[in-house]
C-alpha cells in the first residue's frame, strides 16, 4: 500500500507555517479540497462550520456535516419514492394478481391478493443516509456531542430501513438537478463507506487516513474544477481532452498500442495556452540513483513534454505553457525553464496554509503566463 502523503489536522493562519513543515493538511482545506473535487461548493459554507470545528479528524467533521445535512432535509420534507406494496387487502387496489388471489380462494372473503404503488421515505438515497449515520453512531472515535446529535437525528428516519451497504447502491443512486443537498451528503457518505475498514479484531471499525492513490484523484478533480469555476469568466476555456499523437505512415499495431494521452487540466485563454498536470506523491522531490540532491521526477517532465509538443501541432498550442503541481510535501519549489518554444514549470502547492492563500496560488498560475517569453 502507498505511504500516506500527509497527516489532516485543524489549524488556523496562526499555526499554517507549522503545518506546512510537517506536511499536514488543516481539517478546513481537506473540506474545501472535497467540496471542489466533488462539484458541490454552494453546500459547503451551509453543512459545516469548519472553523468552529474543535475536532481534528474527518471522521467528525462528515459525521457533523451528514447530521447538518439530514436535519435540513427533515424540515423540508425528505424525499419519498413510489415504492412496490403486494399484499392481501380487502376490495381491489392497484393491480389485481389473478392467479394468487383464485389460488388463495381469496375472493370468498371480499379479499384480494393485489400489487400497488405506495409513496414511501423508505428510498434508496435515504436508506444510504440512514445506514451511515447508524454505522458513525457506533464508531469509538465519534466525540459525545456528535454521537448525541446523530442518536436525535436517527429517531426521525425511523420509516427508513437500515441496509448491507455496498457500492452498487451508490451506483444506483438517481438525483434530480434541483436537489443538490443529496448529492453531497451521497458523495459524504460514499467517501465514508470507501475509507470504512474493518478492525483487526471484533466488529468494531475505525476511519482510515487518506493514501496517496485516493487524495491523487482527489487532487487532480479540485485543480479541474477549481479552474473550472474561476477562470470562464476571465474568458478561459477549461478542459481535460485526450491528446492524438501526431503519427504519420502508422501501422494497425501503432494504432492499437500507443497509450492514450490523457491531460487533467487544459486551459486556453485569449492568446494563451497552458497544459497543466498535476502529481501527488509522499515524496515530490527524490534523490537520484546516482546521488547528488534531490530531483524532480524526470518521467513527469518527459510525460508532460510529450504532451506539449504532440499538442502544438493544433492551432493556439504552438507554443503552450506547460505546468507540473504538486501539493507540498517537504518543503516549497518553484522550477521554471523555457525549452522548444514552451515555458515549463514545475512548482509546489502548499495545502496547509490558509485557504485564501492556496486561492491566490493557484490564480497566480494563469498569471504567470503574461511574462514575457524568453
Amino acid at each position: 500500500m502507498a505511504e500516506p502523503i500527509a497527516g489532516i489536522h485543524r489549524t488556523d493562519s496562526a499555526t499554517a507555517s507549522a503545518a506546512t513543515a510537517h506536511g499536514e493538511i488543516p481539517i478546513a482545506n481537506i473540506y474545501y479540497l472535497l467540496c471542489y473535487a466533488w462539484d458541490v461548493l454552494e453546500e459547503k459554507d451551509s453543512l459545516a462550520d469548519v472553523d468552529a470545528l474543535e475536532s481534528t479528524d474527518l471522521l467528525n467533521l462528515f459525521t457533523r456535516v451528514l447530521v447538518s445535512g439530514t436535519r435540513r432535509l427533515l424540515r423540508r420534507g425528505l424525499d419519498r419514492g413510489y415504492l412496490s406494496q403486494e399484499d392481501e387487502i380487502a376490495g381491489v387496489r392497484g393491480k389485481l394478481l389473478v392467479t394468487q388471489t383464485l389460488r388463495r380462494n381469496l375472493l370468498l372473503n371480499g379479499r384480494a391478493a393485489c400489487l400497488w404503488d405506495e409513496l414511501e421515505y423508505d428510498t434508496q438515497v435515504n436508506r444510504i443516509l440512514k445506514t451511515t449515520l447508524q454505522r458513525l453512531h457506533e464508531s469509538e472515535e465519534l466525540d459525545a456531542n456528535t454521537r448525541a446529535n446523530v442518536n436525535d437525528v436517527l429517531r426521525w428516519l425511523t420509516p427508513v430501513r437500515n441496509i448491507e451497504l455496498c457500492k452498487e447502491h451508490f451506483r444506483r443512486v438517481q438525483l434530480h438537478r434541483n436537489n443538490r443537498i443529496y448529492a453531497f451528503l451521497i458523495h459524504v457518505c460514499e467517501f465514508v463507506y470507501e475509507q470504512w475498514l474493518p478492525a483487526e479484531r471484533g466488529d468494531a471499525r475505525h476511519f482510515r487516513d487518506f493514501v496517496r492513490e485516493k487524495l491523487s484523484k482527489l487532487f487532480q478533480k479540485f485543480v479541474f474544477n477549481f479552474f473550472q469555476r474561476e477562470l470562464p469568466a476571465l474568458g478561459w476555456k477549461v478542459s481535460a481532452p485526450v491528446i492524438r499523437w501526431q503519427m504519420v505512415a502508422k501501422n494497425t499495431d501503432a494504432d492499437e498500442l500507443m497509450p492514450r494521452m490523457e491531460t487533467d487540466v487544459c486551459l486556453r485563454g485569449p492568446g494563451r495556452a497552458i497544459i497543466l498536470d498535476t502529481k501527488y506523491y509522499a515524496q515530490a522531490l527524490k534523490t537520484g540513483r546516482f546521488g547528488g540532491g534531490a530531483k524532480l521526477n524526470p518521467n513527469n517532465l518527459y510525460q508532460l513534454f510529450t504532451y506539449l509538443r504532440q499538442q502544438s501541432c493544433e492551432p493556439g498550442w504552438e507554443q503552450a505553457d506547460g505546468v507540473l503541481l504538486y501539493p507540498r510535501t517537504t518543503r516549497n519549489f518553484d522550477a521554471e525553464f523555457t525549452t522548444q518554444g514552451h515555458r515549463i514549470r514545475a512548482l509546489s502547492l502548499d495545502l496547509a496554509q490558509p485557504w485564501q492563500n492556496i486561492h491566490a496560488a493557484l490564480m497566480q498560475i494563469v498569471a504567470e503566463t503574461d511574462k514575457p517569453r524568453l
